[in-house]
């Protein structure tokens, strides 16, 4: 993996840092890493998500079922960094345990076990994550435990942090510090591999 450094930061961007993180608070790496561009830095705060008209704040869903399908893409996707951000500044108001916050790497039973909407919401963020459709038991689940509106909700927020896992990955965005680290995965399931055949 190529070692992370901070990019020359023009003016414009810093003005965008200093609103959507103001001061004496340091933006998080990523922010950072796109803060090499305004425009970009900006569409990321005033779009789909991030801005005051984005899903964070209009959503329909509960914030523990937002924090789900996060976790669940972040963590499938190896995406280190965004995935401890949300565990240490989201994940307290989430409603998940630690257990079921662990479960979204590792697989493993979480205490309290998934309900049955849970595991829709996984099924999706899996989906997403792997670039597939529902299998045929995942889709009668999520067509009995989410309706239409929530689950269009649902796959937007993962298709969105499926692009925000793929710019920390490229630009080996580090773990933010004073964030947890992603734990181990189970035997027989890696980080996506590179296909670079050189």
């Amino acid at each position: 993996m190529a070692e992370f450094r901070l990019p020359e930061i023009p003016d414009a961007s810093r003005e965008i840092l200093d609103r959507i993180v103001p001061p004496p608070h340091r933006p998080p790496l990523l922010y950072l890493a796109m803060a090499a561009n305004s425009e970009v830095l900006r569409q990321y705060a005033e779009g789909p998500i991030l801005g005051l008209r984005g899903l964070l704040y209009t959503g329909q869903i509960s914030n523990a079922d937002r924090e789900l399908c996060i976790l669940r893409v972040t963590g499938r996707l190896r995406a280190e960094h965004e995935w401890g951000v949300h565990v240490a500044y989201f994940g307290k108001t989430s409603g998940l345990t630690d257990s079921q916050v662990r479960a979204t790497v590792t697989d493993e039973h979480p205490a309290p076990d998934w309900t049955a909407r849970q595991r829709a919401i996984i099924a999706v963020a899996d989906a997403i994550a792997g670039l597939r459709p529902l299998g045929e038991g995942d889709e009668s689940l999520v067509a009995q435990e989410l309706p239409d509106d929530e689950r269009t909700e649902f796959i937007a927020i993962a298709a969105q942090y499926l692009a925000i896992s793929a710019q920390c990955r490229l630009l080996s965005i580090p773990v933010e510090p004073g964030t947890p680290s992603l734990p181990d995965p189970p035997t027989g399931q890696c980080a996506p591999e590179s296909t670079d055949t050189r």
